[in-house]
């Protein structure tokens, strides 16, 4: 009887174990499925050739003493990752000036086709909006300000 009992629990365990892990196995396959949308719809670098005239270069300075000057406007910028995610990036601009570091937000189809992910050390080009500057602590524990930018289309440049 306390075999029975115990292969009865531990059934309805496995069982309860397997329904919950049905919406985190959708989750991922939900996952996998924008993932390869997002890299089909990645475009070449002649590709963005074209549009490449619509965006233009503001320095650091601008971006950060004016943001809303600049708020929506087409911009390119040049640097190196310093720390990437899934969603954005750390660029620095000055590699010789941590505090011009800006974020930029991308997904899959942002990157140049052939590029699944941007990594640290990645020396890049992005072509993006403007969004607006967003406060953060930083390793010193001061509160300071970095522009954050939306990417359009990131070229990686040292590969």
């Amino acid at each position: 009887m306390v075999k029975r009992i115990a292969f009865i629990l531990l059934f309805l365990f496995l069982c309860g174990a397997f329904i919950l892990n049905i919406d985190s196995f959708g989750a991922e396959v939900q996952k996998v499925k924008q993932n390869s949308h997002d890299l089909s719809s990645q475009l070449t670098e002649s590709e963005f050739k074209t549009e490449q005239d619509n965006y233009v270069y503001v320095s650091f300075d601008n971006l950060y003493e004016n943001p809303q000057i600049y708020k929506n406007t087409k911009i390119y910028q040049k640097g190196l990752v310093l720390k990437s995610d899934e969603d954005f990036a750390i660029v620095s601009l000055d590699r010789n000036d941590r505090s011009k570091d800006v974020k930029v937000s991308y997904d899959l189809s942002t990157l140049s086709k052939g590029i699944s992910r941007l990594e640290a050390g990645n020396e890049i080009r992005v072509f993006g909006k403007f969004n607006d500057v967003e406060n953060f602590t930083n390793s010193k524990g001061r509160e300071v300000m970095r522009p954050v930018i939306k990417a359009n289309f990131i070229q990686v440049t040292n590969s």
